[in-house]
């Protein structure tokens, strides 16, 4: 019996190995030119859900959701596919799921592990949802710049605000149920992520399926 599992332990070894090299970083394939319903029915059909099934989310689908949520739209000038104040680019988005906290990176549209376990908790989230999207605005990049701190923190909620905008349209033109929320313990945030005083968690987005 063991002679006979050996074969089918040596090809599960390349599995494994890829498994436990994909766990610190997730590469999305390019987002595809034309998906979904076109943007009046997105405008048509955006809600707000109320209830996640336990359907997990394709890799492929929140790949698309980070990339057109803040993702880079024009290579040649690193341009993102949302405006932020003074093209500062500051918003930055945390991935949560049941098993570890991602961070995206548009430059290679691929997700980074910050931290393993599950963290979502850390929102006040009453319904099941697979993924919690965090929309965090380091407003120490408008710093040198035009206006005060107050003002900064103001830009810096302007442009979640867009992203989080990005987000909903997009799932609403896929069938994916969303909810943006601005609950959620900021300090606990910051401490798990490392986040300075100048990087602030503004919304996050519940991502599923309805029940």
């Amino acid at each position: 019996m063991k002679l006979r599992l050996l074969p089918i332990v040596a090809l599960m070894l390349p599995l494994i190995a890829f498994a436990a090299e994909v766990g610190d970083v997730v590469k999305f394939d390019a987002p595809p030119q034309k998906v979904g319903r076109d943007i009046m029915q997105a405008f048509t059909n955006r809600k707000s859900s109320t209830g996640f099934s336990g359907r997990p989310v394709p890799m492929k689908d929140l790949g698309n959701v980070l990339w057109a949520a803040n993702g880079i739209n024009r290579p040649e000038s690193g341009m993102r596919t949302a405006p932020s104040a003074l093209n500062k680019q500051d918003i930055d988005l945390y991935v949560f799921d049941q098993k570890s906290v991602y961070k995206y990176n548009p430059k290679d549209h691929s997700m980074n592990l910050v931290v393993k376990g599950d963290h979502r908790s850390l929102f006040t989230e009453r319904m099941k949802t697979p993924i919690i999207i965090l929309l965090v605005s380091d407003v120490s990049k408008f710093a040198g710049g035009m206006g005060t701190e107050d003002d900064h923190r103001r830009m810096g909620a302007f442009d979640a605000g867009i992203v989080s905008q990005n987000i909903s349209l997009y799932c609403s033109a896929l069938g994916i149920a969303t909810r943006v929320r601005a609950s959620m313990d900021g300090p606990g945030i910051q401490k798990l992520l490392g986040l300075s005083e100048k990087q602030i968690p503004m919304l996050n987005h519940a991502i599923g399926y309805n029940k």
